[in-house]
């Protein structure tokens, strides 16, 4: 006879120790999927360097692409870290609320003062490159081997 209940709440097949190692994975991945958007959209000139954004006053750059990306995907994984505590399907939440996450990041290039339309649609293209690294790799890494 198959057991059909359900998980007890925080043992839902995510293994911390897996998740431990997870995480700088996921933030090295979406550091080096961004850094490689960054580099053709600066080669295409959709990241202008007279365009300076609002935190910095500076042009974008790849240093803060870089670091962005890291504290994103640690981000990630802390939150994720947190639901699968408490969720009986931390897998199913947690992507549920990073995309939320990630619809709300979209607000963020529409306040660079004077940024081009191409600019926006890079910086929204290196969102959505974060977010699906990180989750992919944050759901699928830490699961528990049966």
């Amino acid at each position: 006879m198959q057991n059909t209940q359900p998980a007890p709440i925080g043992t839902a097949g995510i293994s911390h120790r897996r998740l431990l190692l997870a995480a700088p994975l996921a933030a090295g991945a979406a550091a080096l999927a961004n850094a490689l958007v960054y580099a053709i959209a600066s080669a295409l000139g959709t990241i202008p360097t007279d365009v300076p954004v609002p935190a910095s006053g500076e042009p974008i750059t790849l240093s803060p692409v870089i670091v962005t990306s890291v504290i994103g995907a640690l981000g990630a994984a802390a939150v994720f870290a947190v639901i699968a505590a408490i969720s009986s399907r931390p897998a199913r939440l947690f992507w549920w609320v990073a995309l939320v996450v990630l619809a709300l990041s979209f607000a963020t290039p529409f306040t660079i003062p004077g940024a081009p339309a191409a600019m926006i649609a890079s910086l929204l293209l290196m969102h959505v490159v974060a977010w699906a690294v990180s989750v992919a790799l944050l759901v699928r890494l830490p699961a528990a081997r049966r």
